[in-house]
This record gives structure tokens, C-alpha cells and sequence, in this order.
């Protein structure tokens, strides 16, 4: 309740947004009461207290005239992000909605698992009808509504044919544009940002978003939920894009949650195995693979004495090619049929020595043996089971591995190792994962893509101690900087919701330190990279605020400078009485708690509350001193700057080396010139209103360890 009482209050008729939304509907309630069959009170809570997050920004059915919302809803990697959609669906339903597309990826698989979810999850709800367009007779979706019936109608996201998937979902947008409608586009940065790059090369680039954009255009009333762990391709998309999304709403992760931060925080962290950049399946088995199923075996093994009977899974990512992951099933095949043949006959001469070889290959993670004898004694008796249930699959589009697909539906084993590529990737949930194996990587990699790969990552904590990854050293790093990556944008995210819904004025500005590294792909937007952040002097010429954002940046001044009077110096540089300016020395934390948190940044900032959150970030881990100086520049008098750009812009903000006065210019101050400070100018931009002083930022950054790697992207994100 208190998560949708902290939205509510955003909530405005005049914005087309339901004002009291129910949250404990019938349809609701329904889906709780399956939820709880197999899962705790406190993890439905807090799926449904994501959910909320949605309300304030939910298109009101019962608006007047046209309205079209566009929420970009960020989670974790294998976070639940499914059970959240399902979730707003069942709230949109008690909010007045009777239709939602669910778009479910562009893969088959991902598709088949979200309409077999949202299957399972309303089982218990008669009044839900779930609509698959892909088979060959399916229900109307209005004579559905007509008779009483909300539906969800589930589309592939591919635009092949005006007969199938998102071709469907476009004619159902026309035939049913009065039925307001709630879309769900899962893994909404993939094809659905578009290709703008390629659009005056090749005009059918991007057709995915277009067809989207039609969809949304085409209903009247609607809210688009885009779904997704790896938002960069939405972010850095034009503001003025179509599908730029107007909201975001961040979908934490629950208890027991392994992400990033458990696996890629360090490069020594136990759970990630490096294997050399040379090893690979032409010639032979590698070593490293070897100690890969070895420690497979020991997880299941290690899994059966404590009487867990669980199903767990192995994935192997050697290629994209579908001809080397076919060679490579081969060779595992052979060899995990020589480990059978090895270990199902105690009386070998070789059985000792390859179930040591297993017991080392775990032993450094899991504290359940004293040594090998304990081992052996332990799990032995379930060593013909474990192996008579291991079995081997391709996932492509090949021959083999639509078959290898068919026969893994249909069997009932109970540990499995997938061998596979980007069928195995983005959104695909393997069940009880818990050993990955990849080597194969691009050398220049985009963040989203790459990201996607972390099948690993999920609600794992009660087994982590048997969850291994197998990877390159280059392929370590690059996880690494990602999961930096990662972090800072949600703090970033988190710090910007605060204070303000509108993400479009969101900074585009992100951590990036591995030039093998990209942002997302080069169609939506290039990466750029800033090498250092406000080297030397950098100062904002930008003053895009609307007025109460004005006042409260002039009050916010105004209270600084009265509580830090006492503290600070008044200086005179130079000869003249103008060229006044009050320095206070104090600590960065406080001063980043007490005035950049509630400084409105102008849109279009050289600046942003992500970098200096990043500077605080330093101080906490002990890199840097706690301390900086602020200069309120002119503070006696204001500075006046001529206007530019309708008076969102001025045309330079520092006063420069004046002979005249002996005044050094506002760059070279002594005795600051070398000190990392900022500078608050008050400045007004019209002469008969000197009182209406705005508050602009400058920043004196010499060559210090706050110099901080960052990249955005080369799109328009401009006036809104």
C-alpha cells in the first residue's frame, strides 16, 4: 500500500492518468492467489509493489479525446521481470482495461514461454482469455470483450508478414482502436528502438519500430509498457523519437537475487573461472571444459546429499555459428560418453583418479566435504543416477537442432547441458542453471548484447555455492565494466526519479571504461566516448528550466549562501569591487547532500548528478579526500549574460583576463586555479530583472583522480 500511496500524488485528470487507482481488484486478487501457491507472501508483495509503480502513469480509460503513455521499465537480467508484466496486466484489467498485447520477443521460444506463463499465472481466472496468434484458428479478440472477457493477446515480435505476429497486432490496432489497451513489449530494446542510422540508405531499416509506432498511433487510448534489463538502445534513441519513452520505472530485484554485483564485481570473484583466449574444441576437448562438466557432476552430486532433487542445467556458448556448435555437441557427446563408461564401473583402474579430478574441480567453493574420501562416501550412491540422467542438446535453427529441441520437450531427463548461441541468449529463462561455459566472444562488444548473454544470473542463492562460470580473461573484464555500467545508471535513475518524472530529461551519460565495449548497436546510436569528465574547466552555458524549477534553484542558492556565510571568506581578486567572490571550504558529501541533490540540472547540462555521484563514490572508497571549495561567484551582484536560444542558453559564462583590472579571469583564479572547486554564477539575462538571478554551475577539475571515463550517444536529445 505505501508504494502506491508515495505515487498516487502524481497522479493528475489533466494528464489522462487514473487519479484512485484500485489496487485490489478482482483480477488482481486472483492472480495473488495462484502466485502464493508456489511462492512466499513477502515475493508476491514485492512483485505486486513493483507493479505499482506502473499506476501513476497508466492511461485512464475513461479519458476524454486521444492519450498514449510510454513507460521504459528497467530490471535485472533473469530478475522477474515476466512476473512483473503479468502483474500490471492484472492491474491494468482492474483499472478499466479489457485488451493487452503481449509482444514476447522475436525468438519462437521466448514467445512459447511467456503465452505458456501467462497461461499458468491466470489459470484460475475465467474471466482472462489468452488469444495466440500464431495458431491457425484463434478467437476474436472483440467478440471476447463483447462477451464479458478480458483478453491478452500474444504476438511474436516480427514483421515478416501482414498475416502473422506484430502484421496481426497492427490490423487488430485499426479494427480495435476505441478499445483502450495496455502492450507489453518484452525485451523492449530489441528491433523496437529502431535503426535510425540505416533509414536513408535503406528505407524498410527499422521496420519493427515503425510498425510499432503505427500500433501505438493507431489506438486511441493506450499505455506501452517496454520491458527490458538493457535499456541503452531506449535511452539513446532521439528524445523525439516515437517509441522515446515519456516514464521509467525502475523493477528492483527480489531476496535471493544473484546478479551482476554476486558474479562480476571482482576478477578474482570464486565463482568466475578464467580460461584461456586459445582453447577451443577443433582439435581436442580443452582442460578448462573438462573442469567445467567435471564441476557439473560435482554440483548434482553435491546437490543429491543434501537431499536436494532439484534439476540442474549446464550451458555451453563456443559460437554463433550453428556448424561449430554442431561439432562442438559432437565432442562433448564423445567425451561425456567416456566419463560414463569410466565412472559406472567402480572396478576400473581409472575410477579413483577421474572421481578425484570431479571432487577438485568443486572443492575450493563448497565447504560439504572434509576431503576426497568424505566426498566419495557421500555422493557415490547417487553417481548412477546423476549420470543416467545427464543428457546433451543443440538449440539452433539447424537440422539437428530443431530436432535436439523436439526430443528435449519430450524427455524427461533431469540434468541437461544446452550447447548453443543466441537461441540460448536474450530472455530465455534455463531452468536451475548453475554451470556456463562460453569463449567465443566479438572484439568489439555492445553492452546490451553482451548483457543478455547472463543466462547465470537469477533467485540462485540457495545454491550458489554450485554456481560456476567458465570465460575468457577479455570476457571477464567486459562483464566487469557492464556490471559498472549497470550500477551507475540505476543509482543515476534512482537519484533522477526523486525529484522528477519526465525521464526524456533524463542525462544520457553513462560509465564506460573498456574501449571493447559499446553502448548498444551502431544503427541506433554510435557511442561517444568522453575521456575524462570536465577535465580542467568546464562550465554549462545551458539555463532550459521552466520557472518553478528557476525559483527553487534561486532559493536553494540563496539558503546556501545564508547558512555558510559564517564559514566562508569574502576575496577580491583583482582591482575591482565587481570581481568579488565567497569561497567556502567544506566537506564534498556534504555539500553533495545539501545542494547537488535538489539542484535542478538545466536539460542539456555539461553536467548531472551521476558525475558527481561518482565523486562521492571515490570519497566512500577511501581514493580521494572529503573535501571541495565552492566559489559563489559575483555574489555581491549577480553577473548578467546575454541570452541565446530563446532565452534557454547564454552565450559564455566565464569572465576572462582583464589587464585593466589585474582580474586573471574566472579559469585562472590564484590560489584555486590548481584546487579542484565549483563555481556557482548567479546569473540573470535581463538587465531590468537583476533579482531573477539563475544559479549556473562551473567546475574546476585539474588533472585529478576524479577524472572519470564517460560515453553517451550521438543522438538528438535536445529541447523536448
Amino acid at each position: 500500500m505505501d508504494g502506491v500511496e508515495l505515487y498516487q500524488e502524481k497522479n493528475d485528470e489533466k494528464l489522462g492518468t487514473i487519479v484512485n487507482p484500485k489496487i485490489y481488484g478482482e483480477n488482481r486478487i486472483k492472480l495473488q492467489e495462484h502466485m502464493l501457491e508456489s511462492s512466499s507472501t513477502k515475493t508476491v508483495d514485492h512483485i505486486f509493489f513493483n507493479a505499482y509503480k506502473i499506476l501513476p502513469y497508466l492511461v485512464n480509460p475513461d479519458f476524454t479525446g486521444e492519450k498514449r503513455n510510454k513507460i521504459l521499465c528497467v530490471g535485472k537480467v533473469q530478475s522477474g521481470k515476466t512476473a512483473f508484466f503479468i502483474s500490471c496486466i492484472s492491474l491494468a484489467f482492474d483499472n478499466g482495461y479489457n485488451l493487452a498485447y503481449v509482444i514476447g520477443g522475436t525468438k519462437t521460444k521466448l514467445k512459447d514461454q511467456n503465452y505458456d506463463r501467462l497461461e499458468l499465472e491466470f489459470i484460475n481466472n475465467p474471466n482472462i482469455r489468452i488469444v495466440d496468434i500464431n495458431q491457425k484458428e484463434h478467437d476474436d479478440p472483440r467478440s471476447l470483450i463483447n462477451d464479458g472477457y478480458k483478453v491478452i493477446v500474444v504476438a511474436l515480435k516480427n514483421i515478416s508478414s501482414d498475416k502473422a505476429n506484430l502484421g496481426v497486432i497492427e490490423s487488430y490496432s485499426v479494427e480495435l482502436s476505441d478499445i483502450p489497451s495496455i502492450i507489453i513489449d518484452d525485451e523492449g530494446d530489441e528491433c523496437s528502438p529502431g535503426a535510425p542510422k540505416l533509414k536513408s540508405k535503406n528505407n524498410r531499416a527499422g521496420r519493427t519500430h515503425d510498425v510499432l509506432v503505427n500500433i501505438i498511433n493507431n489506438l486511441e487510448k493506450c499505455t506501452l509498457l517496454s520491458v527490458t534489463a538493457t535499456p541503452q538502445a531506449n535511452f539513446l534513441i532521439s528524445t523525439i523519437d516515437e517509441l522515446s519513452p515519456d516514464y521509467a520505472v525502475l523493477v528492483e530485484p527480489g531476496e535471493g537475487y544473484t546478479g551482476g554485483n554476486s558474479y562480476h564485481d571482482i576478477f578474482d570473484n570464486p565463482h568466475v573461472i578464467t580460461i584461456d583466449d586459445s582453447e577451443d574444441f577443433k582439435n581436442s576437448i580443452p582442460e578448462s571444459f573438462k573442469n567445467a562438466i567435471y564441476f557439473f557432476i560435482f554440483s548434482i552430486l553435491t546437490s543429491l546429499s543434501r537431499n536436494d532433487t532439484n534439476e540442474y542445467s549446464m550451458l555451453v556458448h563456443p559460437s554463433s555459428l550453428t556448424r561449430v556448435q554442431s561439432m562442438v555437441v559432437e565432442k562433448i557427446e564423445d567425451f561425456y560418453l567416456g566419463i560414463k563408461n569410466i565412472l559406472l564401473d567402480s572396478k576400473k583402474i581409472s575410477f579413483d583418479t577421474l572421481y578425484e579430478e570431479i571432487y577438485e574441480s568443486g572443492k575450493s567453493t563448497v565447504n560439504d566435504f572434509d576431503d576426497y574420501s568424505s566426498f566419495k562416501s557421500k555422493t557415490v550412491e547417487y553417481l548412477s543416477l546423476t549420470l543416467n540422467e545427464i543428457d546433451i542438446y543443440e538449440f539452433n535453427v539447424s537440422k539437428n537442432g530443431r530436432n535436439s529441441i523436439l526430443t528435449e520437450n519430450v524427455e524427461n531427463k533431469k540434468y541437461k547441458i544446452y550447447v548453443g548461441g543466441n537461441m540460448l541468449g536474450r530472455g530465455l529463462t534455463i531452468k536451475n542453471l548453475n554451470v556456463t561455459y562460453m569463449y567465443r566472444d566479438s572484439k568489439i562488444t555492445q553492452i546490451d548484447t553482451l548483457y543478455q548473454r547472463a543466462r547465470w544470473f537469477g533467485y540462485k542463492q540457495r545454491y550458489f555455492d554450485l554456481c560456476r562460470v567458465y570465460m575468457t580473461k577479455d570476457l571477464k573484464y567486459k562483464f566487469i565494466d557492464t556490471v559498472e555500467n549497470e550500477n551507475d545508471m540505476w543509482n543515476s535513475l534512482q537519484s533522477f526519479m526523486l525529484t522528477k518524472t519526465n525521464i526524456k530529461e533524463f542525462p544520457r551519460l553513462f560509465t564506460l571504461k573498456n574501449d571493447k565495449l559499446r553502448l548498444t548497436r551502431a544503427s541506433v546510436s554510435k557511442t561517444v566516448m568522453i575521456e575524462r569528465i570536465n577535465p580542467g574547466y568546464e562550465y554549462d552555458r545551458t539555463i532550459y528550466l521552466n520557472d518553478t524549477e528557476k525559483e527553487e534553484n534561486r532559493l536553494l542558492y540563496n539558503n546556501f549562501y545564508l547558512k555558510h556565510f559564517i564559514d566562508g571568506e569574502d576575496i577580491q581578486f583583482g582591482e575591482s569591487e565587481f570581481q568579488h567572490h565567497f569561497v567556502i571550504t567544506m566537506k564534498f558529501s556534504d555539500f553533495y547532500k545539501e545542494f547537488l541533490t535538489k539542484y535542478h540540472f538545466p536539460k542539456g547540462s555539461q553536467f548531472g548528478i551521476i558525475g558527481f555521484k561518482k565523486m562521492l563514490d571515490q570519497i566512500n572508497n577511501g581514493v580521494t579526500e572529503d573535501i571541495i571549495r565552492i566559489v559563489l561567484m559575483r555574489y555581491r551582484t549577480g553577473e548578467y549574460r546575454s541570452p541565446i536560444a530563446y532565452n534557454k542558453g547564454i552565450k559564455e559564462l566565464p569572465q576572462s583576463y582583464d589587464s585593466g583590472t589585474k582580474y586573471p579571469g574566472d579559469k585562472n583564479l590564484p590560489g584555486l586555479k590548481d584546487v579542484l572547486h565549483i563555481q556557482i554564477h548567479p546569473v540573470y539575462i535581463d538587465k531590468n530583472k537583476q533579482s531573477e538571478v539563475i544559479p549556473v554551475l562551473a567546475l574546476n577539475n585539474p588533472i585529478t583522480p576524479f577524472n572519470i571515463r564517460y560515453v553517451t550517444g550521438d543522438n538528438y536529445y535536445g529541447e523536448i
